[in-house]
């Protein structure tokens, strides 16, 4: 959640850059940028930014799991050796052109 105090407008943010970009690496935490009284952007500092893009790729993941495990139980498997034989002759026609 982003607080209060840490919303500024764009034209303060342009007057004090290097204070917020030095705060934003400190802190960790975000900064939105308001342009008339609405928020127009959201500063993230490279840290914070790249916990949040794999807090969002495990969510991701997991979904995907979850989704795999729910086809599993529904009958919706097949052996491996079946999936293989089938890229095999995909990988085969391929490289045939056809």
């Amino acid at each position: 959640m982003i607080r209060s105090e840490n919303t500024q407008s764009v034209s303060d943010f342009k007057s004090n850059y290097t204070k917020t970009l030095d705060r934003l690496n400190e802190t960790g935490e975000a900064e939105i940028l308001t342009q008339n009284g609405q928020a127009r952007a959201v500063l993230l500092s490279p840290r914070a930014f790249d916990q949040l893009m794999a807090d969002a790729q495990l969510a991701r993941d997991v979904a995907m799991i979850r989704q795999s495990h729910a086809e599993y139980l529904g009958g919706e498997a097949r052996p491996v050796a079946s999936v293989f034989e089938e890229l095999r002759s995909k990988i085969f026609d391929i490289k045939r052109g056809i």
